[in-house]
């Protein structure tokens, strides 16, 4: 599949518990709001009005924090994605650096 101007195609991820140095987002209504996945696929960016067209600041491996509002879910190949807007993605992650704090221990998944 062949993302058009600003979409991307992101591979969501499972939240993981909380561990010791990193960032966490609260648990509760945050675990609607937020997604984290892998880009799997990158559209070639919106032309401006004088005609230029500015690369899009991600790119295919790049794991990412973003909006789950406004992600549309498709299935391919029998997986659950999302598709976001460039401007729905939120931050570039390192390895494990978001992570969702849990209730009772119980983790979450990002879909």
């Amino acid at each position: 599949m062949q993302m058009l101007a600003n979409y991307i195609l992101v591979d969501p991820e499972r939240w993981t518990e909380a561990k010791q140095g990193s960032i966490i987002v609260p648990a509760g209504e945050q675990r609607e709001k937020f997604a984290r996945g892998t880009v799997m696929e990158v559209g070639s960016g919106l032309f401006l009005p004088n005609g230029d067209r500015p690369p899009i600041e991600v790119k295919v491996g790049d794991r990412v924090l973003y909006f789950k509002d406004g992600a549309a879910e498709v299935i391919l190949d029998e997986r659950t994605m999302h598709i976001v807007q460039e401007r729905q993605i939120l931050a570039i992650l390192s390895a494990n650096e978001f992570v969702l704090a849990t209730d009772e221990g119980d983790s979450d998944a990002a879909s």
